[in-house]
């Protein structure tokens, strides 16, 4: 039965964008994905310009958990954790009440950017087999998955999945810094909120996104 995820992002990155402002998502894109903190700071001061009745300033209330997304590996003591960074200083903001790194890959995947094509990526499933959640704590109500750059949604579908299994219970969406516009060539803003609902079909294991 298919079920919904809801999902936000902050900003905007074209791929295969020529202009000035897609060149400079592609930075702020390899700024957000080395961990840069000032890079990330200005990604936290356009959250707090939002209202407070926008959609992405609400999933932030009631202190919820902040889970790092994965990434493509098992972690390795010492290795950069982008997700993990911008959690922190999420929290730091006073963006969210805790952060816990609830989900882990069991085994390696391969890194979605190493292919040119949707179907040669790994797919929701494959996602989902390589995932294990930690020990589940006690009354978890609410839980944001931060990402750094939803693409298709694959991962972050996954970890969802596996995260409500654990804590069935919980209000689980996801909070990525930044959306890939794959096609688009002249990218007007970088900065666009944007909170939508992605649908996934496992019995097809298929997601259906939103413009």
């Amino acid at each position: 039965m298919p079920f919904k995820i809801n999902f936000a992002t902050m900003l905007e990155f074209a791929t295969r964008g020529t202009n000035p402002s897609a060149e400079q998502s592609k930075q702020i894109c390899g700024n957000i994905k080395a961990g840069n903190a000032k890079v990330i700071e200005r990604l936290i001061y356009h959250i707090k310009q939002l209202p407070k009745d926008h959609p992405i300033t609400l999933m932030f209330q009631d202190n919820p958990i902040l889970v790092p997304a994965p990434r493509s590996t098992p972690l390795v003591e010492g290795a950069l954790w982008p997700t993990k960074i911008l959690a922190d200083l999420f929290l730091e903001a006073g963006l969210g009440g805790s952060v816990e790194a609830l989900i882990f890959r069991a085994y390696r995947v391969p890194r979605s950017s190493s292919f040119s094509s949707a179907d040669q990526r790994p797919s929701c499933n494959t996602h989902y087999n390589s995932l294990i959640t930690s020990p589940p704590l006690a009354f978890v109500n609410k839980i944001i998955l931060v990402d750094d750059v939803f693409t298709l949604g694959r991962t972050s579908c996954a970890c969802v999945r596996r995260l409500q299994e654990a804590y069935p219970d919980a209000n689980i969406s996801v909070f990525a810094a930044m959306r890939t516009r794959g096609f688009v060539r002249e990218l007007k803003y970088v900065v666009k909120p944007s909170y939508k609902t992605m649908v996934y079909t496992p019995e097809y294991d298929i997601i259906r996104l939103p413009d």
